[in-house]
């Protein structure tokens, strides 16, 4: 083949990590004590729980797992400065790390909530990442991986673990570092104000909040599934960030039954801060007024079956550019999407108990009625959790706007459940366009018209040697057997591509063009199965793969490329694309080039420093 095919850094990861592979006489899981909401959380009576995470061997020199480590440094002179420990407990600690797997720790669930502990720092870390590990690899039929940064440390015989670190360094921040591969966890001193939940100048731990942890997980994740996404070209971008990682934090706490039930005993229904809120020591901490929060899933939005707010946050509002506050317009239309469904499936229970989703009424609700609607709850949060993850499979490879996003939870959950029984996919377009979310060049608001278009409305080209018969599984039945197995399917894909833009056969169709002159090779970044099952229980097996390619410009190298979902059968159902030779898109970055010198990534320690 005369045109080169370059292989992206992910390409490989998934034979060169994965979780844990359980043997036969392992336990199904481990019990571990985590908070599942902040320590500072005022009025919940289920603070903490014990949690199971799947089991696996973690050693004796603290915590270490098959894709999660937590690093036991000697503990920071500034934590030590709070804590006012003696000489006898520094050492000790620093001699004797976590061992989660000692008998009695392990069946006590490891160390119980303590924020006096720093060894449960780790440990609900560890926890909680793994939880939300889990979940994404429920929603996208595969194991997850991380960034290239796996690659680095393999070279050099390093564990591909991604690296917690619970005391990283004084100041009021958290953040994912892609370049280190690690989770960077802050601990500072709360402002000097009146709260009665946080202590004025006392110690707030970052890790020891399950939002920002859930929330920062979410971007190593993010950052593993795609190559480009962090690249910065629109304020959608590090917006979608944000908003995404919230969500998945926000929904996470539906997975506690008894948060849920105090909820909805407390308030009648799901409008209860310990729901809606993300981060409320942190928020408290900074200064602001009692009982803040970092954010609000809700702000100026009228729940189910109470008056209508008098105003929402608008997509194209110009003052919107604050990539948290942009992220929350997109957190506020799926959460008033889910309420919207939870209300319709739960109607029924909801007349029974006389209130509305949000919760009117402050009668006593019977035990058994509470538990019926938090097991509701909890089933259609999953939903929208299981649809806005799976939707990133569906998304373009980079420049991802809001109204792209909606596209792909329409196109993926149609592919998977089609038929919309609980209304998901109608509350959601509604809920995007109350706010003035541009959907790009659609017809109408039905799903149809949102979904993406395949490459040939005719007969959609298969790829020769990637149908599911011809590739070589491990035992899972999912992850490719060899580095040699994927490098063939990567250039069965490539070889497809060059074909059809050497041939002008659906043309633009793909998002790359012929190598050459202004215009680099054609790389295939990753290439990833996907055995999903529907709402049903029907099963949709796939393959789910990225390309992209350089646009050399006067005023910087641009990127585009297109994502390619592919049938069991090997037909391409959708090329997903932001075309490199789109006149239009290159009108529309040339601004911005012209500002920066050239498009930079995202940096997450610097957008969640500015996160007030």
């Amino acid at each position: 083949m005369n045109t080169p095919i370059q292989f992206g850094e992910r390409l490989f990861l998934p034979v060169l990590m994965a979780p844990y592979a359980r043997r036969n006489d392992d336990p199904l899981h481990r019990r571990l004590w985590v908070y599942v909401l902040d320590p500072a959380s005022s009025g919940s009576k289920r603070l903490t729980q014990c949690i199971e995470v799947p089991y696996e061997p973690l050693g004796k020199a603290g915590i270490h797992g098959a894709v999660f480590a937590v690093d036991h440094s000697p503990l920071p002179p500034f934590l030590l400065d709070h804590l006012d420990w003696p000489e006898r407990l520094i050492e000790d600690f620093n001699q004797h790390p976590l061992h989660l797997d000692e008998p009695r720790l392990a069946m006590a669930g490891g160390i119980e909530p303590c924020t006096g502990k720093p060894l449960f720092a780790g440990q609900m870390a560890y926890a909680i990442c793994q939880r939300v590990y889990d979940t994404f690899a429920a929603a996208l039929g595969r194991f997850p991986t991380w960034g290239p940064w796996v690659s680095r440390r393999i070279r050099h015989s390093q564990s591909p673990a991604l690296t917690i670190r619970p005391f990283a360094f004084e100041g009021a921040n958290a953040y994912y570092d892609p370049s280190k591969g690690s989770l960077e966890f802050g601990v500072f001193n709360a402002a000097l104000n009146d709260s009665t939940s946080v202590l004025p100048g006392g110690m707030v731990i970052t890790c020891l909040s399950h939002d920002i942890i859930a929330h920062e997980v979410t971007h190593a994740l993010l950052d593993g599934m795609r190559a480009h996404f962090r690249l910065n070209t629109h304020p959608d971008v590090p917006a979608l960030h944000e908003g995404f990682a919230d969500l998945v934090a926000l929904f996470h706490h539906f997975q506690y039954p008894d948060l849920v039930e105090q909820a909805i005993e407390d308030h009648g229904g799901l409008n209860s801060d310990m729901l809606l809120e993300l981060g409320k020591e942190f928020g408290t901490a900074l200064g602001n007024k009692e009982g803040d929060c970092l954010r609000r899933a809700m702000d100026n939005v009228a729940l189910p079956g109470q008056q209508a707010a008098p105003e929402i946050c608008n997509y194209e509002d110009p003052a919107l550019t604050e990539p948290h506050v942009r992220g929350s317009v997109l957190v506020a239309a799926v959460f008033a999407a889910y309420l919207q469904v939870y209300e319709r499936r739960a109607g029924e229970l909801l007349r029974l108990a006389n209130v509305t989703a949000g919760g009117e009424s402050r009668k006593i609700l019977p035990s058994q009625l509470v538990s019926l609607l938090a097991r509701e709850a909890a089933a259609v949060a999953d939903e929208f959790l299981q649809a806005c993850i799976r939707a990133i499979d569906y998304c373009p490879p980079l420049d991802v706007r809001f109204g792209d996003y909606l596209r792909a939870i329409i196109t993926a959950d149609r592919m998977l459940n089609p038929q919309d029984s609980s209304g998901m996919r109608d509350a959601l377009i509604r809920e995007f366009r109350r706010r003035k979310v541009d959907l790009g060049r659609v017809r109408d608001l039905s799903e149809y018209s949102l979904e993406w278009n395949s490459p040939s409305t005719v007969d959609r080209p298969a790829v020769p040697g990637l149908a599911w018969s011809d590739l070589r599984f491990r035992n899972d039945g999912r992850t490719p057997q060899s580095i040699a197995e994927i490098e063939r399917q990567a250039q069965a894909l490539g070889e497809f591509l060059i074909d059809k833009v050497h041939s002008g056969e659906l043309k633009g169709e793909f998002g790359v063009t012929r190598a050459g002159g202004d215009y680099g090779p054609i790389t295939i970044e990753s290439l990833r199965t996907a055995a999903r099952r529907g709402r049903d229980g029907r099963l949709l097996n796939g393959i789910i793969a990225e390309t992209s390619q350089t646009r050399t410009t006067p005023d910087g190298v641009v990127r585009g490329g297109s994502t390619l979902v592919l049938t069991e059968e090997g037909r391409v159902d959708f090329a997903i694309r932001k075309r490199v030779d789109d006149e239009q898109r290159l009108l529309d970055l040339r601004h911005q080039l012209a500002d920066t010198g050239g498009l930079t990534d995202v940096s997450f320690r610097e957008l969640h420093s500015h996160r007030r």
